[in-house]
């Protein structure tokens, strides 16, 4: 649950609403906010490119309100408060919870004063639905790559087995699965094999959901889809041996959760932009 001012609603407060018999989920992820709102990074603002899209959803969401808004991690590329509260002030105008996990660029100390605890359940959001939501969080201290702590390990485990008859989406900020970029796969969720076995063992998880990769992305494994979405700052070309940069532009995604246990869902980009290619000769940040 938000600590920040701007995000002090209650997650409870929404549950007694009664809402249509699905739940819709906005995921953004991968800002890489700056304290100082001037700095370019690849060539691009990623303030710039973080309300650009904000301003296609306020569009969206003219017809389709989110129950739920999750943000899956790197938040911050510099470490600093104000890149955090940068978030709060860009994000009023939503009028449903709105949560975050952390990723491999995100620092606790500043994270958990706007946002809390970044493993979360989440279980009343609809009234109409009988969905479970689990975030995890990924973050590995002075590691690119992610790992799941050991009690998170066991924190999904429980939830899953007093769950067993809820159909379960997970959010992540590292990719589980790898997706045939050589880099990027380096750079993965490290104990994937640990949280595998723990999935495997339960039918009703029915989706995991990430960032990190910047890329919109579709694996099916078993009966679990694994999802990635693109950043709301720059992309990454897909199927790259090397760090590589793409001209694709930034986007989000929508998730909808119905009753039945059935998932649909959609990436949506903003217009192009020439203000928003990077600058494809960057070798990496």
């Amino acid at each position: 649950m938000a600590k920040d001012a701007g995000f002090e609603r209650s997650l409870l407060e929404y549950g007694d609403f009664l809402m249509s018999q699905v739940t819709k989920i906005l995921q953004l992820t991968d800002f890489h906010l700056f304290g100082d709102q001037q700095t370019k990074l690849i060539g691009i603002n990623p303030l710039q490119t973080l309300q650009h899209v904000l301003a296609k959803v306020t569009i969206d969401i003219s017809k389709n309100y989110p129950d739920l808004v999750i943000l899956t991690g790197d938040i911050s590329q510099d470490y600093s408060l104000e890149s955090y509260k940068i978030v709060t002030k860009n994000f009023q105008f939503f009028q449903c919870p709105v949560v975050a996990t952390m990723g491999n660029h995100d620092y606790f100390p500043m994270f958990n004063k706007v946002f809390g605890n970044p493993t979360q359940i989440i279980t009343k959001i609809s009234s109409a639905t009988n969905w479970r939501i689990l975030i995890l969080n990924s973050n590995w201290p002075k590691h690119v790559d992610g790992q799941i702590t050991g009690n998170d390990l066991i924190f999904l485990q429980k939830n899953l087995e007093m769950s067993s008859d809820q159909p379960t989406i997970i959010f992540i900020h590292h990719h589980v699965l790898p997706i045939d970029s050589n880099w990027l796969d380096r750079i993965n969720l490290r104990n994937a094999s640990e949280f595998l076995a723990i999935i495997d063992q339960y039918k009703n998880v029915k989706a995991v959901v990430c960032g990190h990769v910047h890329q919109d992305t579709t694996i099916y494994r078993q009966d679990v889809i694994f999802l990635s979405t693109p950043s709301t700052s720059w992309q990454f070309a897909v199927k790259s041996y090397n760090f590589s940069l793409d001209n694709l532009m930034p986007g989000y995604r929508w998730i909808n959760l119905y009753e039945d246990g059935t998932i649909k869902t959609e990436v949506v980009r903003i217009e192009h932009n020439d203000m928003f290619v990077p600058d494809t000769s960057s070798r990496g940040y």
